[in-house]
């Protein structure tokens, strides 16, 4: 029998491997991720995303009034930075409920003030469920 390869999930889930399947994965949704790479990813991408954003937001305090040009590109890379970490952390939140058998929509709970972060945390600290689960854990080959 051929080995079938996991795609959700790294090897060795840690800090530098679960980072990488966050950036290589940041604009999908329709796959899985495991609960180790989801949590360990998204410490590592915080801490990537405030390294930037503090580096970004020091430069555009640091700018004089009159360089108006410099100031504004430092202001939109702090922007494109924190854009792309709401993108990642939303859709791997999206790939986390897929691999506990549930829709993204789930993701619209947020709209319910606190409750809905309270249900979003304990939702991703779930373990994985395989049975009957609509989303692939397999990568086909060929």
């Amino acid at each position: 029998m051929e080995e079938k390869e996991i795609w959700n999930e790294s090897s060795r889930p840690n800090l530098i491997n679960s980072t990488k399947l966050y950036f290589q994965d940041m604009f999908v949704g329709a796959k899985r991720m495991s609960r180790a790479d989801y949590w360990w990813g998204f410490f590592g991408m915080s801490l990537i995303s405030v390294v930037l954003i503090s580096f970004f937001g020091w430069l555009v305090t640091i700018m004089p009034m009159n360089d108006f040009y410099w100031s504004s590109i430092w202001s939109i890379a702090l922007v494109m930075t924190f854009g792309y970490y709401i993108i990642s952390v939303w859709n791997a939140s999206i790939r986390r409920l897929h691999d506990r058998n549930m829709r993204g929509w789930w993701m619209l709970s947020y709209v319910l003030p606190g409750i809905g972060e309270i249900m979003m945390l304990v939702l991703m600290c779930l373990p994985q469920q395989n049975n009957n689960n609509g989303w692939d854990k397999y990568v086909q080959e060929g």
